[in-house]
Order: structure tokens, then sequence, then C-alpha cells
């Protein structure tokens, strides 16, 4: 793919001098706000691509946020410096967010995060050698290829450095963007992060990226933490994006600027969101900067330097990639003290990618059992987390589909017979929460189809429907047992036998408690090839008005899909 044709151009209507804001869910209703109530004081948003995946609530507000502002897809999870082959699943899903969305950039990272069937989310450390080169270069072939556009590759923070022949950093991005024709995605919080974590010269870094490929700027704010190690006190910075942009991140933006001119700036901020002014404060200052270097004239350019290691390269380092990152996976997931693949002063910080991946997996489950964690306590759900993350650790860069094997762990672990609800509890919210980011548009159209064809086709519930039935008042459990849930808990275990029909219409995750007639049907449907034979089956066993009351649920709630 040539450059020239798709990086960032002024041709575009994108306004450059108005700096973006990272979306999130919860930044959506103050995003709003800001278009109906202020008009646009930003430049563009941009959205982490696996968050909409799937026809949830959050897709379709993001589509509705596309009328007013452009917008960005940021990838972390396809893992283009994995050692195996690509997710062509989340490839897939990728594309199909992308034909949807329409973004003005796509990015990605130089990391990687999966290996054989075991994916973390984290941005993990890709030792820079020739082999991994050829290898993210193949990968960005194939995801340019699948998209059918130029994607942008963003610089990593770092916390290690591998004990290892490693191709000095921007010249690796440089070479990667001259050999696929992606191009790169300065992110200048990363930039110092890294300078301060190994020891590297920032300036000297943003002078070595070849201008003719930035394509963006990404800001944001860090973490400074003070560890002793061996009796030596070290400064480390975490990359967490819930900070205000440091000073010493505006100084080497405004280097940025002076060298490679403006590019459009996306600010970032993750989590542990401030007031929503704090946020567009930092655009502001972002925008004014922005506008004084346009106002200065283009930068000079800063091109690409011949590369010893441009072109072909044919060098054996000695590190052969897949057992690398096989091994690192293992001691993160097994908490090993020391990572052996690094030089000996930053073995000890594999600790920095344990904390990121299990407090992120943990946060998630906390999201997906809510009511779980309400029951067994926070404490406690955090070590059954654990354990289920080192047994079961995922195996997608889509997180939303982890999660699934959490009630088998717990059916095992001592402690919790005196909870015998539990497993049907956790049934229930992992219902809930796969409904919620299920395909529904696929359902069956009743209106489409004769009477005859609707009783004799072989029918089955689609992605988004489960029965849950329970010898116990699961319902209320589960209210009952959320951290949003006010008054008295009042619940007695045998005051009823719930069986809920979960299933998602439109964006809405619905919870029906069906009565007996009502569960005999539902269930009849799922054991049989068509509604005919679920009829016939229940011959006497439910009233001709449950019958017909059900079919009509069943038709409205768009529970059904033809079967291949």
């Amino acid at each position: 793919m040539s450059l020239s044709s798709n990086l960032f151009s002024s041709e575009t209507d994108l306004d450059i001098s108005k700096s973006g804001l990272g979306i999130r869910p919860e930044l959506f209703s103050e995003v709003e706000g800001l278009v109906v109530g202020q008009g646009s004081s930003l430049g563009f948003l941009e959205a982490h691509s696996e968050n909409y995946f799937g026809e949830s609530i959050a897709r379709a507000k993001l589509l509705r946020l596309r009328e007013d502002f452009p917008v960005s897809l940021h990838g972390v999870g396809l893992s283009l410096g994995r050692a195996d082959n690509l997710d062509l699943q989340h490839l897939k899903e990728l594309k199909q967010l992308v034909d949807e969305v329409e973004p003005f950039i796509v990015s990605e990272h130089l990391a990687w995060s999966a290996y054989s069937h075991q994916h973390l989310p984290d941005l993990l450390p890709l030792p820079l050698t020739p082999q991994a080169l050829r290898i993210i270069c193949e990968h960005i072939d194939q995801m340019q290829n699948a998209l059918g556009r130029q994607i942008l590759l963003e610089n990593p923070s770092n916390y290690l450095l591998f004990d290892r022949l490693q191709i000095p950093e921007p010249e690796f991005l440089n070479s990667i963007a001259q050999q696929t024709g992606c191009g790169l995605l300065m992110d200048v919080n990363n930039i110092h992060v890294s300078a301060t974590n190994i020891g590297r010269d920032g300036a000297a870094y943003i002078n070595a990226i070849n201008s003719d490929a930035i394509g963006q700027y990404h800001l944001a704010g860090y973490t400074e933490v003070q560890q002793v190690i061996d009796g030596t006190s070290e400064k480390v910075l975490i990359d967490t994006h819930n900070q205000t942009v440091f000073d010493p991140v505006w100084a080497l933006y405004d280097y940025a600027l002076d060298v490679h001119g403006a590019r459009p700036t996306l600010f970032e901020w993750d989590s542990d969101f401030p007031e929503f002014d704090v946020l567009l404060k930092e655009c502001a200052k972002a925008n004014g900067r922005l506008r004084q270097c346009l106002e200065s004239g283009p930068a000079p350019v800063v091109s690409e330097q011949d590369s010893k290691f441009g072109g072909s390269i044919d060098v054996n380092d000695g590190l052969d990639l897949a057992v690398s990152q096989s091994e690192f996976l293992q001691d993160i997931l097994s908490l090993n003290k020391g990572v052996f693949q690094a030089s000996a002063e930053h073995r000890h910080r594999i600790s920095i990618y344990q904390n990121n991946v299990f407090a992120a997996i943990q946060d998630y489950l906390e999201e997906v059992y809510p009511a779980t964690r309400g029951v067994v306590g926070a404490d406690f759900f955090r070590q059954m987390a654990q354990v289920f993350i080192q047994q079961t650790p995922p195996d997608q860069g889509n997180i939303h589909r982890y999660g699934a094997g959490f009630g088998g762990l717990c059916a095992n672990l001592q402690g919790l017979e005196t909870l015998p609800y539990l497993g049907d509890l956790i049934r229930y919210e992992w219902a809930l929460h796969y409904s919620y980011f299920s395909v529904v548009s696929s359902a069956l159209d009743p209106a489409s189809m004769s009477q005859d064809e609707l009783l004799t086709s072989a029918v089955g519930f689609n992605d988004g429907v489960f029965i849950i039935d329970s010898d116990y008042p699961i319902y209320e459990i589960q209210r009952q047992s959320l951290p949003s849930f006010e008054g008295e808990v009042s619940i007695d275990l045998s005051q009823s036998q719930d069986t809920l029909l979960v299933y998602k219409l439109g964006h809405e995750v619905r919870c029906l408690t069906l009565d007996q007639e009502q569960a005999l049907f539902i269930q009849g449907i799922e054991k049989n090839e068509n509604l005919l034979q679920a009829i016939d089956a229940l011959q006497g066993s439910i009233s001709a008005d449950t019958l017909s009351s059900t079919l009509s649920l069943v038709f409205d709630a768009r529970l059904l899909n033809l079967a291949d």
C-alpha cells in the first residue's frame, strides 16, 4: 500500500486544530450533551475497537456519535506481534465494525498479547529482532488486506529490555512502515514512559521517526511508582491513562510538533474518570499547541534514514519467538518473580505485566458477576478470580466472551457449600452478560413465512437466548445482591423455584420469569427440531391459551432463527 495515498492529509474534512478524546461508555452522556448543548469543541472521538464488538447498546451509541464526530478505532486485542497465526474471527469482527463505523483512522500496537490459544489483556513486550520484524510485517499485511485500508501502528510503553540483540525501536518502526505501507501512531506519553523506565532519550527517539509515516499523536497520563529492589530504590512509570498529561510529556509533544508538524492528536483517559471538564481542559491544552504549530507553518520533514535492518533481513539472533512467548505467558500466569528472557536489571519487572493482567481480568469478572461478588465478598471473589485465570486464561482478544466456565470452578471450591444457589446465580449473570454482546440481527421474522413454514422449518434459539432453571429464587437473589441494591435484603430460599428466560430484543437484554407451563413449552422448543414437534410433544400438558400466548412471546421476542 502507498503511504502517500492513505495517510491523513489536509484534504480530509477533519479539523486538525482540534484534538480528540478517547470515548468510553462512562462518557457517552457528557459527550452527547456537548454535541447538543455547546457545539463541538472536540475534533474527533477514538474508541477501543474490541469494546464495540457485538450488537450492544454501546455500539449503537458509538454509531450515533459518529453522526456528529469523526471517529477513529484503536485496537488492543489483535496481537500483531504474536508468533503464531492471527485470530481470524477477531479480524472478521473488526472488519465488520470498521465497515459500519467508517473510521478515519484504524490503529493497533507494536506488541503481542496472545500465543497458542492463550490471550492476556495487556500489551506485552516484543523482542525487537529480525524474526519479530518479519512476523509483524506479515500480520500487518494480513490486517491491511482484510480491512482494505492502511492502519497505524503505535509505539509501546516499555518496562524492560530483553537480553538479546535488539533493533532500535525507531528503526524497527520505520522498517515496518517501509515494508508494509502502514503509518505510525506516535504515542508521546509512551515515549516518555519508556525513556524513564529503560534509559532512553525521548527527543532522540522522536528525531529518529520518519515524518512521512506519522499519522497521529497520542497523549495520556501515567502513574509513578517507587519500589525497592535488592535494597535499591527505583522509579517506574506505569502507562495507566488515568491522570492528566504531565509536564515532561507536554514538552515532548511540543518537540514532536516542532520536528514533525501537526497531526490528529488524541487525549486518552481510560479509568477513574474525573469531572468531564478536566478532560476538556486537557484537550484544550493540546488544541492551543496545535493551532500555534499550524500558524507557524509546516515543520521540516525528517525522512527515514538508511537502515541496515530495512528490506530483506536474514539474521539468526538465537531467539525463537514462539518459545519466548510461550515461556513469557507461563511466567505471567504462574506469577513467577523473575522472567529470565529479560536483562538482569529488569527481570523483576515482569510483576508489572502480572499486575496489569490479573487486575484487568479480575475487574472484568467483577463487572460480569457483580451479584456473585456481593454474595461471596470482594476479597474471596478476587481469590476465586485469580485461581480461575490461572487455570483457564482467556483464549481470544474479545474479552467479553471470557468467563463462561467460572461456575465450574466455584462448584469445586471448598467453603461454598453453604451457598447451594451460587452455581445458578453465576449461570444467570453470565447469561445477562453474554446476551448483551450477542448478535441477533438474523432472528427469524414470522411475518416473512407462512404458517406451515413456521411450524415445520428447523429452528433453534438465537445466540442471545438462555433458559435458567433453578431450585431457588435466583432472580431475587441476583437483584438483592447487586452493589446498587438499596433496602433490606429479604430472601427465602424456599419461597420459589425460578425458570428464567434471558433474551435480547433490539439492544436491550430482558429477563422473564416463566410459569411451569411456559417453561415446558420453551424447553420443548429447545429439545425438538421444529415448532410442530414441540407442540405435539406437549399435547395435554399445557392449555391451549398458554400455548398460544407463549408462541406469541417466542415470535414477539424474536427468540428463534432458522437452523443451519
